[in-house]
């Protein structure tokens, strides 16, 4: 067996001079699976900080589960092959006749699937981060979600009504408590121009996610 781990080499453990580690049963030890975490359940809670990192680990681990898989498939057909080699040609029968028997058939190598990129791990994914981290607009990252554009619209109308009063120098500063992935961040609006802007640019983002 030790003779075919030169393609999982760098998933198993090896001691002096490079010699692998051996655990029960004589068999090689790999090094640890990776810890993640799932990166769906991730973004349905909305935490999409450091999603690459854990893109990465994702990769590491499925580049590992095809080791193990393979470090099994090795262990079967060494045991198909001890089987086979200790095979009598024939056997007799309950009437006494000769009768050849059948070796085992070898198993297949599992093929090793391609190292992914952290694009494509996340592809899946990507509508539900965009619009989770949001549109960025002085240094805060506002959530694209209806619960901030319900927001915006409160505080649109509240505006029209001071504008209405002649109460709009009284109206700014006013700060939004925008929804964000990192939890509710008060983003503060100086005046009619700034909330205007902040407004353009957040629908507009939101927009294209239904177009």
């Amino acid at each position: 067996m030790i003779n075919n781990l030169e393609p999982i080499i760098f998933f198993i453990k090896l001691g002096q001079n490079d010699v692998p580690l051996l655990g029960e049963h004589g068999l090689p030890q790999l090094i640890p699976r990776p810890i993640g975490k799932d990166i769906g359940e991730l973004v349905r809670k909305g935490k999409v900080n450091d999603l690459e990192r854990f893109a990465e680990i994702q990769i590491q681990q499925e580049q590992w589960d095809w080791a193990k898989s393979y470090l099994d498939y090795l262990v079967e057909l060494e045991a198909v092959q001890q089987y086979n080699a200790e095979l009598p040609e024939t056997t007799q029968d309950a009437e006494g006749n000769e009768v050849p028997n059948e070796p085992k058939p070898l198993p297949v190598a599992p093929e090793r699937p391609a190292v992914r990129t952290t694009e494509e791990v996340l592809s899946p994914y990507m509508l539900a981060i965009e619009k989770l981290r949001g549109v960025t607009f002085k240094g805060v990252n506002v959530s694209l979600n209806e619960a901030n554009q319900n927001g915006l619209s409160a505080l649109k109308s509240a505006l029209d009504l001071a504008i209405e009063f002649g109460a709009e120098e009284q109206f700014f500063p006013v700060n939004f408590n925008a929804e964000t992935s990192q939890g509710v961040q008060v983003l503060p609006l100086d005046n009619a121009k700034e909330f205007k802007q902040f407004g353009l640019e957040f629908v507009l983002s939101r927009r294209r996610f239904f177009e």
